[in-house]
């Protein structure tokens, strides 16, 4: 198995616990789950791609995801 896919799986398989335990608690916190599932459903997104790409047999190139960095409009330096 492609070691980024089980890497993927692990990392889904994490906020997966993540999402139970903040189930679990007394009030959950809405929000958080919020952005905790879509980060599950980006993950399961990657794995079906990387996972359909093999079945076509095309190379497996890995989808970069980058942050973008973010400066409030006050820091930046007026022109």
């Amino acid at each position: 198995m492609d070691p980024f896919l089980s890497s993927l799986r692990n990392r889904r398989a994490q906020i997966q616990a993540r999402i139970e335990r903040e189930q679990a608690r007394p009030a959950p916190d809405s929000l958080k789950l919020y952005g905790l599932k879509k980060l599950k459903l980006r993950f399961r997104e990657q794995i079906e791609y990387l996972e359909r790409l093999n079945r076509e047999g095309q190379a497996t190139v890995p989808p970069v995801i980058r942050r973008r960095s973010f400066t409030p409009a006050m820091a930046r330096p007026r022109a």
